[in-house]
């Protein structure tokens, strides 16, 4: 076998290689098992993956999101059925969310949310405060975490889960790590 049919057969099989790790990666073979966001990390949830943005998908200004759902979950449909999103947001004058906290649960209330249980909680030596509140439009349960830090980064962390699924699935939200 002639050199250059040596390199031509290489680079043939070079460009194969390379078609079908690309086919797997967008297939979602080899989805992470870690997200790392706005001055955050998290462990993806076993058997959850994380979601592409949706193009028809509205944030504000200067918010980020993620969006991570059980595998399997069609997104074709709209909202799925149950979900964990982060939302961060640089905010550009300090806040402190216990004071913060209650206009929260008042815009919630006013949106027609039945506000089910809601308190305070320290993670990672930040105050966090949080509700869980039923949403009767989509319908779901959902718990929302919300968090500033330090550097006035606000965090919203939500769990969304149709309320027979909430449950169940809830481990899943608390192996966000």
């Amino acid at each position: 076998v002639e050199p250059s049919e040596k390199i031509a057969k290489f680079l043939i099989f070079f460009v194969i290689m390379v078609v079908i790790i690309k086919s797997a990666t967008n297939a979602g073979v080899f989805e992470p098992k870690n997200h790392k966001g706005s001055g955050y990390s998290v462990k993806i949830p076993d058997g959850w993956i994380k979601v592409r943005k949706q193009k028809k998908e509205y944030l504000p200004n200067g918010v980020e999101m993620v969006m991570f759902v059980p595998e399997g979950t069609d997104m074709e449909k709209g909202r799925p059925d149950i979900f964990i999103t982060i939302y961060t947001k640089k905010l550009t004058t300090p806040i402190w969310i216990e004071d913060e906290f209650p206009d929260i649960i008042s815009s919630l209330a006013q949106a027609g949310m039945e506000i089910k249980d809601k308190g305070e909680i320290n993670l990672d030596d930040k105050i966090s405060n949080w509700v869980v509140y039923y949403d009767k439009a989509a319908p779901a349960l959902v718990l929302e975490f919300y968090i500033v830090t330090d550097n006035n980064i606000l965090y919203k962390i939500q769990y969304s889960a149709i309320p027979e699924a909430f449950n169940m699935n809830r481990n899943s939200f608390e192996q966000l790590k």
